[in-house]
């Protein structure tokens, strides 16, 4: 029934930590699969359970029929999908796996999937790096059942508050957001999405709670970007999905918006500039009527980046504008989400977009200006503006001219960065470091050597 046992102990094995996490003993997991092989395969399997033991202490077993009852019968019992290929086993088939790719209409399903997605994540760092890869066209589905409204929201009156609840979940997501944007993605990740599968599968043996869909909802779109920016596209892509979902069956429409602006923006990162420019649009048509100024101004500064992404200068500089007054009209009654946008954002968004736009002198006067508006929390942000500080001043007409001007900036966006775990700044970095590269000055060596080891690193 079993091969040779992994190297893996009972603490580290798939298989007995999901056992223990279902809160099955050896004895009712085997009868369970002994039903579900007579039901389904019209077969007696025998199972005893020592042999549940023995995959608890790493023993796989032999037959891929086996493998797949086993997993079913451990995905009933845990409330979402597990794989053999998430035990470690070998299965009967390779298929694509497709979880999180859709939306469910029902708030349950959205919580089941959820479950199940970042239930792998957790036990494999590497799920969806390798195996699978971001499909733009996957985001279509999801994005129509948002402009439509045929997603089932929650009705009814609310259940009596629970404790903890949205509010702890907004507030321990809040805390997450400060530790990224201070030190990037990889050293938080991990505690995110355990703090995003536990607060699932409690919302799942609860009444649904739009509150409480709202702040899952913001959760999930947070451990989306950690994703993104830790380079895992294919999983950050589901996350975001599932992050849409729970805002509409929340019938959060600013919410609805910032994920799809993030579905936006991952679109442009990885070369689909039309569809991050549709995604954006959307963003305005489902959210812009039902949203503060503050999350009007991140609507707006999303689309100005697809436009310019999509060489419209007209378009992207009304978008600008539109950001500028959204921004200036705040008043801070927006959601916490939403706090950290202020005119420094508004900045630096004009600065990259007219760098995109071939205005490398307007993009430098902005980007200067966003120097003094920027909080010093916010590394990432910070790190990205001063690389295309520089870029922008390399791109004068007389590049020579700016170059002590460049590398000051360049220094500067090597300083901030060197505290920060980010693929994008790695990116950005790269990019600077390829345009340095063709003024061979000893000062240039000098900034390409200090730069080498942030290059050479990648996320965890």
């Amino acid at each position: 029934m079993s091969n040779t046992p992994s190297d893996n102990s009972v603490l580290t094995n798939p298989f007995a930590r999901l056992l223990r996490e279902a809160g099955v003993s050896d004895t009712r997991f085997a009868h369970q699969v002994n039903a579900r092989a007579r039901l389904q395969r019209q077969i007696e399997l025998g199972l005893a359970r020592t042999t549940v033991g023995h995959w608890r202490r790493g023993m796989r077993p032999r037959d891929p029929m086996v493998a797949e009852l086993a997993a079913a019968e451990m995905s009933a019992a845990l409330g979402y999908p597990v794989l053999p290929a998430d035990l470690g086993w070998r299965g009967e088939s390779y298929r694509n796996d497709d979880l999180g790719l859709c939306g469910a209409n029902a708030p349950i399903e959205t919580l089941r999937t959820l479950a199940g997605l970042s239930g792998r994540d957790m036990r494999r760092r590497d799920l969806l790096q390798d195996g699978s890869a971001f499909i733009a066209s996957a985001f279509a589905d999801p994005v129509l059942s948002s402009l439509t409204g045929v997603v089932d929201r929650i009705v009814g009156a609310p259940p009596p508050p629970v404790a903890g609840g949205g509010a702890l979940i907004r507030d321990v997501t809040a805390t997450f957001r400060k530790l990224d944007a201070k030190f990037g993605s990889s050293e938080i990740r991990p505690q995110a999405v355990g703090f995003l599968h536990d607060q699932t599968r409690a919302a799942r043996d609860n009444h649904p709670n739009p509150d409480l869909f709202s702040a899952l909802a913001e959760l999930t779109q947070f451990c989306g970007w950690l994703a993104q920016d830790s380079n895992r596209e294919a999983l950050a892509q589901r996350y975001y999905i599932q992050a849409l979902s729970l805002a509409e069956h929340a019938d959060d429409a600013m919410l609805a918006g910032r994920v799809l602006t993030g579905m936006s923006d991952q679109a442009a990162q990885l070369g689909h500039p039309r569809q991050s420019l549709a995604l954006a649009r959307a963003a305005l048509r489902r959210s812009v009527k039902h949203s503060t100024s503050a999350v009007q101004a991140m609507l707006y500064d999303k689309n100005a980046w697809a436009l310019a992404r999509n060489g419209d200068e007209a378009g992207c500089r009304r978008a600008l504008d539109r950001m500028d007054a959204a921004i200036a009209r705040d008043d801070g009654d927006g959601p916490p989400w939403a706090g950290h946008y202020n005119a420094g954002d508004a900045a630096e968004c004009r600065g990259h977009c007219l760098l995109l736009l071939g205005q490398a002198r307007e993009a430098e006067e902005r980007l200067e200006q966003a120097r003094a508006l920027q909080g010093t929390a916010r590394a990432r942000t910070r790190s990205y503006a001063e690389a295309d500080l520089a870029l922008s001043r390399l791109r004068r007409p007389a590049p020579e001219l700016e170059l002590e001007g460049a590398l000051e900036a360049a220094h500067q966006a090597v300083a901030v960065a060197g505290q920060v775990s980010s693929q994008r700044i790695v990116k950005k970095l790269a990019e600077l470091d390829g345009a340095l590269g063709e003024h061979p000055t000893v000062a240039v060596r000098e900034w390409r050597e200090q730069v080498r080891p942030l290059l050479q690193s990648t996320v965890a």
